[in-house]
């Protein structure tokens, strides 16, 4: 075999070698970023970010017989967590709602009702009381895109379903409140026989 041939047959080894090798590291960083989109995008969670800290709305408009409390249902999409604190018609100590009994006298002594709305991931709007009772926490964020978190304890309840994932608290999440959507979110607080000042 002559000079030039070997050369020839080694400069064809070399770059069928670099085309393999660009091809290989193309199909592993398309794999990457395919990867990374996927666990970014999570279960319908596209543009919900992974942190979501509480929001009070200041001024919630309530009904003339203080059985109902309404926020713009746009001010809940933009913040996904949304923390009404209702001044109450009558202070009260503690509030038994569905079989538990809330220590409201720890949260502005026992002058407000603290609520609590959660715009989730996949587009359902939540609506309850904000309380951890327990610890006695009335703050949450939400962590991962996927879990309604207490501040106190670190309880993560399911932010679709509010069932306990972990914690010490998980057969205690915000207890549910029935709520009507449209352009804004009209939550009944009558249920607990409780009057917010209208």
């Amino acid at each position: 075999m002559t000079k030039r041939k070997q050369e020839d047959r080694n400069v064809k080894k070399s770059r069928t070698g670099a085309n393999r090798n660009t091809l290989i590291l193309a199909a592993l960083l398309i794999g990457l970023v395919g990867y990374w989109a996927i666990t970014q995008i999570g279960d319908g969670a596209g543009g919900y970010p992974g942190l979501v800290e509480g929001v009070f709305y200041p001024d919630p408009a309530v009904s003339t017989d203080g059985g109902r409390v309404t926020v713009p249902k746009q001010f809940i999409e933009e913040n996904r967590l949304v923390f009404i604190d209702v001044k109450l018609k009558e202070p009260t100590e503690e509030l038994v709602y569905q079989g538990r009994t809330i220590p409201l006298s720890l949260y502005g002594e026992g002058e407000y009702l603290p609520l609590i709305i959660i715009s989730t991931p996949k587009g359902k709007v939540l609506t309850g009381i904000r309380v951890c009772e327990p610890c006695g926490s009335f703050s949450f964020h939400v962590v991962e895109r996927k879990y309604l978190q207490c501040d106190a304890c670190g309880t993560r309840w399911n932010i679709e379903t509010l069932q306990g994932v972990s914690g010490g608290c998980t057969r205690y999440p915000p207890p549910a409140l029935a709520a009507s959507t449209s352009d804004v979110v009209e939550i009944s607080i009558a249920p607990t026989g409780l009057k917010a000042q209208a």
